[in-house]
């Protein structure tokens, strides 16, 4: 069983945008996550993008690549703001959770 993909990008007044993603994160769906992230920061040019993806269940290499190339995006910009413990784990086993913002252990 799959579990549908979406993000939506919320701008703030502080300059940054939200991005909330919910779902599976793989080769079918980053194609999404691509767009909402490169149509919020062509909209808004924001100094920081804020990434929540507490609510994805699942994430392969190619979301990975994603937040990569986001990070690129926006000079390193990318902070993810809370991630589900797969993700998590992905990220810590990967080695970029600094590049991120998040600590080497997931908070409850």
């Amino acid at each position: 069983m799959t579990t549908e993909f979406t993000a939506r990008a919320t701008p703030s007044g502080d300059g940054t945008v939200t991005v909330t993603a919910s779902g599976e994160l793989d080769m079918t769906s980053a194609p999404e996550l691509i767009t909402v992230l490169r149509e919020a920061i062509r909209a808004h040019g924001p100094s920081r993008v804020d990434l929540d993806l507490t609510a994805v269940t699942f994430m392969d290499s190619t979301g990975l690549q994603v937040l990569v190339a986001a990070n690129n995006d926006v000079g390193g910009g990318l902070q993810i703001t809370g991630t589900s413990p797969a993700v998590h784990r992905l990220l810590r086993l990967t080695g970029v959770l600094e590049e991120f913002g998040l600590p080497q252990e997931r908070s409850a």
